[in-house]
């Protein structure tokens, strides 16, 4: 059998990595963003301007990353469960061989 680069369990990992991280995106940045131009003397075009790009910026990467990583974590969960199957039956015909 091939050696394979993907494996179950690092598909599985970069999932919920993608999963936790697009999710921590969503929720942290955007209030770190304004808490971080709050400060300043006042709003002006630039401040607004900058703060409106780097919002939209993480909503859209935040919306893109969470449902890779949901797929992943499925692929993950269904490369682990095909490599078992195959394994079961690749484990069978080894028997049925050595029976003859």
């Amino acid at each position: 059998m091939t050696d394979w680069k993907l494996r179950p369990r690092v598909v599985l990992w970069w999932g919920i990595g993608l999963t936790a991280g697009g999710l921590l995106l969503s929720v942290l940045v955007p209030q770190l963003f304004y808490t971080i131009a709050l400060p300043s003397s006042g709003p002006t075009r630039l401040d607004e301007g900058l703060l409106t790009v780097l919002d939209l910026f993480t909503r859209v990467l935040a919306q893109g990353v969470v449902p890779v990583g949901a797929a992943l974590i499925g692929a993950g969960v269904v490369m682990a469960y095909v490599a078992r199957t195959v394994g079961a039956r690749t484990s069978q015909g080894d028997h049925a061989a050595l029976d003859r």
